[in-house]
């Protein structure tokens, strides 16, 4: 389990979702109606971010099932998703000022790294799956 790549990518994807709620993904100024805003500070973010931790620790511990493996991959990356356009969406709803760039902080890479950590295990599952049926042709 622990020595196959795919478990690291999904570690650093598990990792970075821990991150988000420490990290916030704006932060806003004394004239904006927001101070920050990320997994910490808004309940419906908090859930989702709660929601994509859990289905990234049932991916690392899918191992023997690789097809239930990516399954929860590619689950995980639409909650990603969905926790990106809910930030925007309470973002443009609560945001008087609506100047986004003064405000952005590190919490704003953590979906995109998730996403590409995902990917990168999804393609190394795939490779491993090719190589036990290739193996067992062989047999």
């Amino acid at each position: 389990m622990l020595q196959r790549i795919q478990t690291l990518y999904l570690t650093a994807a598990l990792l970075c979702t821990g991150l988000m709620f420490y990290f916030p993904i704006w932060k806003g100024t004394e004239s904006t109606g927001l101070d920050s805003l990320g997994a910490a500070t808004h309940l419906y973010l908090l859930l989702i971010a709660t929601i994509l931790g859990l289905f990234q620790i049932i991916s690392i511990f899918f191992y023997k099932r690789r097809k239930t493996q990516i399954r929860f991959c590619n689950i995980s990356i639409f909650i990603t998703a969905a926790y990106a356009l809910t930030f925007f969406a309470i973002f443009l709803q609560e945001n008087e000022i609506g100047n986004f760039a003064s405000g952005i902080q590190i919490g704003t890479i953590l979906p995109i790294l998730i996403i590409i950590f995902k990917f990168l295990a999804i393609k190394n599952i795939r490779s491993d799956e090719e190589l036990i049926r290739s193996m067992n042709r062989l047999r």
